[in-house]
């Protein structure tokens, strides 16, 4: 059942911890699939946190809705566990870049031309210093929606 919430993490489980005694505890929530202590390869000491399966969803929502949870004397601090690939990257998506270290030469003809490579360029602007009336090596980017684009912003 993965990635449909039916599994819980379970925080500081320590060395004597073992699947059994993890698995007794979580049991009065649900029916559990799987039940794991993860360890470290080398030392196979508990690495303090493990991973409870259960074959309902509900029986996360019991775990959570328990403000306390203790085991084997040591307060445990169970959460929702997602599946690393299923979770999006944290990026937000703009059309906007920045970029900087311009030469005092370039023009906005040149930004634009530069990125029309990666896709339609919208806008492009110079920033000016108001004093001296000059560049200052910095630039705005204003792409429409492409695929390669995408592609080298995330590269």
């Amino acid at each position: 059942m993965e990635g449909d919430g039916s599994q819980a993490t379970s925080g500081s489980p320590n060395d004597s911890q073992h699947d059994p005694g993890l698995r007794d505890y979580f049991s009065k929530f649900g029916e559990i699939r799987e039940c794991m202590v993860m360890r470290d390869p080398t030392t196979k000491r508990s690495r303090g946190f493990g991973f409870v399966t259960f074959a309902d969803a509900a029986s996360v929502d019991k775990v959570l809705a328990q403000p306390h949870h203790e085991l084997d004397s040591k307060t445990i601090d169970p959460k929702v566990a997602f599946p690393r690939r299923a979770q999006p990257k944290m990026v937000t998506r703009t059309k906007k870049i920045f970029v900087g270290g311009l030469s005092a030469n370039t023009v906005v003809e040149d930004v634009k031309q530069y990125f029309e490579q990666f896709g339609k360029v919208e806008d492009a602007m110079l920033m000016f210093d108001k004093t001296t009336n000059r560049h200052r090596g910095k630039s705005n980017i204003c792409m429409l929606a492409s695929r390669v684009f995408d592609e080298r912003v995330e590269s």
